[in-house]
């Protein structure tokens, strides 16, 4: 269990993060939020790599600020830029990282073996990372994260760049990596934690909203998408309407109709229909609200 407590963080007068509560189970908890939200400050924080202005965070019953050095056996951190190694092979990076984490060399050759079947790469140990794939070097990325077994592993932006194959590869290993830990996975791409994830932290100027559920994020679209198939003159008058957003367009056809998804608290057109909400839509209520 990850309890946070009040916790927060100033750079100089700058608010990162504000006041933050939640608790964390087992499972995949997607920090979803808009760049410059504050996700990555959040992470370094629950990576011991920031210090909190104030607050306390307790995992599986250890305080942070008594038991770093315990703290930071227990937890698997990738950040956004994982420094790899190029000019090594998979499998000599990995032994490094090993060594460094105090894993015993006895126990290495092992462990790094198990680690490398878990994220697929047991064909890859002697291949040069330069020459892997944008996917492959991010499954690198979270093998050297899970070398010691930790008990919550953080995950920044770990798509971003990817193929939608690779990405799908790398959701899939996030959940099986989520079942006997903590998985904080953060992201800006909502598909991801669709996909992925149990539970979401929504993160906007420094403040976290917890949602028990994923569906308790569409909810808040409930009401206010509609779908329409518009004429051209009809779409360039909803584009410009302030009071509308227009989250989702389809080609026009061959009669110039433009079929197409509306933010809209109210109906932005006649011939509108209410639609059910997406994930998606649901965060940009989210965040459009105050």
């Amino acid at each position: 269990m990850l309890k946070v407590n009040q916790l927060s963080k100033k750079f100089k007068r700058r608010i990162a993060l504000d006041e933050t509560n939640f608790i964390l189970e087992n499972g995949t908890i997607g920090l979803l939020g808009p760049n410059g939200a504050g996700k990555t400050t959040l992470l370094r924080i629950l990576a011991t790599y920031y210090e909190p202005t104030s607050g306390s965070i307790k995992l599986n019953g250890k305080d942070y600020l008594k038991n770093r050095e315990i703290i930071r056996q227990m937890i698997g951190y990738m950040p956004q830029n994982i420094g790899l190694f190029p000019q090594l092979k998979v499998k000599e990076f990995l032994s490094y990282i090993g060594l460094m984490r105090g894993i015993e060399r006895n126990d290495l050759s092992g462990q790094i073996d198990k680690i490398l079947q878990e994220v697929n790469l047991d064909n890859k140990s002697n291949v040069k990372i330069t020459s892997l794939s944008g996917g492959m070097k991010q499954r690198v990325g979270i093998a050297q994260a899970i070398m010691h077994d930790p008990q919550l592993l953080l995950v920044d932006e770990p798509t971003a760049g990817l193929d939608p194959e690779e990405r799908m590869r790398f959701r899939n290993l996030i959940k099986k990596l989520a079942q006997n830990r903590i998985v904080v996975f953060s992201t800006h791409i909502t598909e991801d934690i669709a996909m992925t994830c149990d539970k979401v932290l929504l993160i906007k100027k420094g403040i976290v909203s917890k949602c028990e559920n994923i569906h308790d994020v569409t909810n808040l679209a409930s009401g206010k998408v509609w779908s329409l198939a518009a004429d051209i003159e009809a779409y360039n008058r909803i584009a410009a309407d302030s009071r509308a957003f227009i989250s989702q367009v389809s080609e026009q056809n061959e009669d110039q109709i433009v079929n197409c998804r509306i933010i809209a608290e109210e109906q932005p057109h006649p011939s509108a229909k209410q639609a059910f909400p997406n994930l998606e839509e649901g965060y940009m209520v989210w965040l459009q609200g105050n």
